[in-house]
């Protein structure tokens, strides 16, 4: 049985977990993206009049869209239901800093990389927690197979979803439009927190797999047994062989076997296709 591999870099690999997975929590539960229906509590048709009234009303001082300019040009934009629809899929920092974006594919594209930056970052992680050396090897596979999914099925989910906007009257009463950009947001980040936390924290299958050695007590009386064996069968052979001699009709086969081996080998030895291949690969009799 193979005793469990060393890992001695867990050690480096848990310091420089503890200040990732810090960033993380704090990304959740500090910094989540900006998103102007959901902290002033409005539905998403709510008019213009009615956001800048809200505005009005916190002073602006927990509502993170940035400098004035910017809050007027996102406020401007969102008098389409487009653009609506845009941030529910893509996020407020998208339709508010995309001055060139008129379609669905421009806002996509703008989206795209602090996501895929985001994933770089977690695929960066996980490559650390499954480096050569740590005992978790086998299991980067899995680990990077899964962002890629998650990646590939967020990106399709935000693209695709369908969002309608209910009318102005019904969304007063019952709010039931899914923020995507922010749920999807919050799912992405808290599969990176859980990631490489249990690849890095789950036991290495080594450990499951490699018993425990015997102990010398026990290896003593296997080979004590063993050799009782092989002793007994070297004395078979040695009895057999002089029992042999005394039986006439077993001595007259042990003759006529020996004679025709000793004919097939001399055969053999004296074959002048046998003595030169012999030759050729330095095996001369």
């Amino acid at each position: 049985s193979s005793p469990v591999p060393a890992a001695p870099i867990r050690t480096p690999i848990s310091a420089l977990l503890v200040p990732y997975t810090l960033y993380v929590l704090y990304n959740l539960i500090l910094a989540r993206p900006p998103n102007l229906f959901t902290e002033l509590h409005l539905p998403l048709n709510a008019p213009q009049s009615t956001i800048q009234a809200a505005l009005l009303a916190q002073n602006n001082s927990s509502i993170r869209t940035g400098a004035q300019p910017a809050l007027e040009k996102l406020l401007a934009r969102l008098a389409s239901s487009e653009a609506r629809t845009m941030l529910v899929r893509f996020g407020q920092w998208t339709v508010q800093t995309c001055s060139h974006c008129t379609a669905q594919a421009d806002y996509a594209l703008h989206a795209l990389p602090p996501a895929l930056l985001s994933y770089t970052l977690a695929a960066t992680m996980l490559g650390i927690v499954t480096l050569r050396g740590s005992a978790r090897e086998t299991r980067r596979t899995v680990g990077i197979m899964l962002l890629v999914f998650a990646g590939l099925g967020e990106a399709y989910w935000a693209y695709t979803v369908p969002i309608s906007i209910p009318s102005r009257h019904k969304q007063q009463i019952d709010n039931t439009v899914i923020m995507w950009h922010d749920t999807l947001w919050s799912l992405r980040h808290a599969l990176f927190l859980a990631l490489p936390l249990t690849l890095h924290l789950l036991p290495s299958p080594h450990q499951h797999h490699s018993p425990s050695p015997p102990s010398l007590r026990t290896t003593l009386a296997s080979l004590n047994t063993r050799a009782d064996s092989l002793l007994a069968r070297a004395n078979l052979i040695r009895l057999g062989t002089a029992g042999i001699q005394r039986v006439p009709e077993l001595h007259a086969r042990a003759s006529t076997f020996w004679t025709r081996e000793r004919c097939v080998g001399a055969a053999v030895r004296y074959d002048a296709d046998v003595r030169a291949a012999a030759e050729r690969v330095g095996l001369g009799f």
